[in-house]
């Protein structure tokens, strides 16, 4: 099975090979055998070579293990058509300095990749740069050379003819045989294009027949608007269309010496070369025109990819966003619904071991079961702390917290959080303080939201303060808002985590790599709680001297006060 796909397939490259062998050759000889055949039924010298552009073109649509065929039969045919006018000699030179120049143009354009889309500004700018420069001057310095040597010719005339002809005929011919597909060509004639396209073309047809009455009146720049319109309306096929009209009628009474206007007075090479320049003027003008339509149609088929591909990204975050709303609510929800059967459990076992370690009933009997006791006692306390905060933080999330506002002084609040923070800071040798007024600062708030606030600022501050620090509570008033602050003098936080706190489940790193215990919600449901006041939350910190956490409420009105 295998070797038969690969006959197959060998079978069928031989058969595109000898196409293409066959259309290179038919193309080449009969482009040059037609321009070397009109050069002397007309008795000019030659004022455009096409064979070179036409080879090109060849060149550049086929694979590079093609090129070895296609260039064997390019030769071949350029001898064969020169053969017709000139002896052995000079075909196989004029073959040789064609294939040359070919070479020159294709071998660069393929080796940097650009000769793939020719709709591109730097595959044109590419190709222009080789077409009008080095490929026809190399072969025209060395053909000049050879009529010196064969012919006792004089060099620069014969360079500059060869030059002349054969970057007109690349520059002109090539672009368009590059840039235009045949299935543009029949949308253009399409059965919903088709009037466009008449009524467009009928626009040069205008251009053509004025010129013809007018003929000595120098109208001939109405053929640029109309074969810009066309490229415009129709992209490369409609320019191309339009610049064969053009070059049709402005070249034929050139060839005869019958230019209208002030060309009728030129020898016919001097009328043939104006009229060629004009023409390479319009193609270039088409291809600069047309390859901006292809670059703005690519432009906006890639704005179009890319806002539909935004709004699927939009509605995939959208949809992702609500499964992890949903999730958060569901796991927020069945914490928050866990209270009771976590706490009572906990709160039992806490009871037991508080019991026990008193001997309310009696003696234990050995001294380590006291120990035990409390350290139970001890591990219960700090496990229901850490679940009475995932608990409090899943009722915020999940919207269930309730607040019960009153009128009430945050200095009593504050005093109470001392109070009960005594024991902790005094085990850890850490000095309490208040700087505060002793008038009264109401604001409206629930009592047990502000204590659970003060208790975790003052929790945190003795906890990250080391032996002989001190942790100071400071109040004030600006405008009509209260500010407390609690300031430490401990381990302080990196300028790079700040940003972080505030968030849940985040900790701070200290300076030894390690954290401290905890489940990092201190700071988050002091965050959170404040912010339900209608409050603001703010920490400052310098690394090593220590931090300042600052929450912000608004203060009660003072007619509310008189009341």
């Amino acid at each position: 099975m295998g070797h038969t796909s690969t006959t197959a397939s060998i079978a069928r490259r031989r058969v595109v090979s000898l196409t293409t062998l066959s259309v290179t050759f038919v193309a080449v000889f009969g482009s040059s055998i037609g321009v070397d055949l009109l050069s002397r039924w007309t008795g000019s010298i030659d004022g455009i070579w096409l064979s070179n552009a036409v080879f090109l073109a060849i060149f550049l649509k086929h694979g590079r293990r093609d090129w070895m065929a296609i260039a064997i039969a390019g030769f071949t045919a350029n001898v064969a058509a020169d053969l017709v006018a000139y002896n052995f000699t000079y075909a196989v030179t004029f073959a040789i300095l064609n294939l040359l120049e070919v070479l020159i143009v294709a071998l660069p354009l393929r080796t940097m990749v650009l000769d793939r889309d020719f709709t591109r500004s730097s595959s044109l700018i590419a190709f222009y740069a080789l077409a009008v420069g080095p490929a026809p001057g190399i072969a025209a310095l060395l053909f000049g050379a050879f009529a010196v040597i064969s012919e006792h010719t004089q060099f620069f005339p014969a360079a500059i003819n060869w030059y002349s002809s054969d970057a007109l005929g690349l520059a002109i011919v090539t672009p368009p045989l590059m840039t235009v597909k045949w299935s543009d060509v029949k949308a253009m004639f399409g059965r919903d294009q088709i009037a466009g396209t008449c009524l467009l073309l009928s626009t040069v047809l205008g251009a053509i027949v004025l010129n013809f009455f007018l003929r000595n009146y120098p109208i001939a720049f109405l053929f640029f608007p109309a074969v810009v319109l066309l490229t415009f309306q129709r992209g490369f096929a409609g320019g191309t269309a339009a610049l064969l009209m053009t070059s049709a009628y402005l070249l034929v009474p050139a060839l005869f010496g019958q230019s209208s206007g002030a060309l009728h007075s030129h020898s016919i090479r001097e009328q043939i070369t104006v009229v060629q320049v004009f023409i390479a003027v319009l193609s270039f003008s088409v291809v600069l025109v047309g390859a901006a339509l292809e670059e703005r149609r690519r432009l906006g088929q890639w704005l179009a990819a890319a806002i539909a591909r935004a709004e699927n990204s939009r509605e995939e975050a959208l949809l992702a966003k609500e499964s992890a709303e949903k999730a958060n609510r569901s796991k927020s929800m069945f914490l928050a619904n866990m209270s009771h059967e976590l706490r009572t459990p906990l709160n039992a076992v806490i009871g037991f071991s508080e019991m026990m370690h008193s001997e309310i009933f009696g003696p234990l009997g050995d001294r380590r079961y006291r120990e035990y006791t409390g350290l139970i006692q001890g591990a219960g306390k700090h496990l229901l702390d850490l679940i009475n905060d995932v608990l409090d933080m899943s009722k915020i999330e999940a919207g269930k917290q309730e607040l019960h506002r009153e009128r009430l002084n945050i200095m009593d609040v504050v005093r109470d959080a001392l109070a009960m923070m005594q024991e902790q800071a005094a085990a850890g040798q850490v000095a309490l303080e208040i700087d505060a007024n002793t008038a009264p600062v109401f604001i409206q708030a629930d009592r047990r939201a502000m204590k659970q606030i003060f208790l975790n600022l003052l929790s945190n501050a003795v906890k990250f303060t080391p032996e002989g620090g001190r942790v100071c509570v400071t109040t004030q008033t600006e405008g009509d808002r209260v500010i407390l602050s609690v300031r430490d003098t401990g381990i302080g936080i990196p300028a790079e985590q700040i940003y972080r706190l505030g968030n849940p489940f985040v900790q701070v790193r200290n300076n030894a790599g390690t954290t401290q215990t905890g489940t990092g919600l201190g700071l988050a449901l002091v965050r959170a709680l404040t912010e339900m006041h209608d409050g603001t939350f703010r920490i400052e910190s310098i690394e090593g001297q220590g931090t300042t956490v600052s929450v912000s409420f608004p203060a009660c009105a003072r007619e509310t006060l008189a009341a």
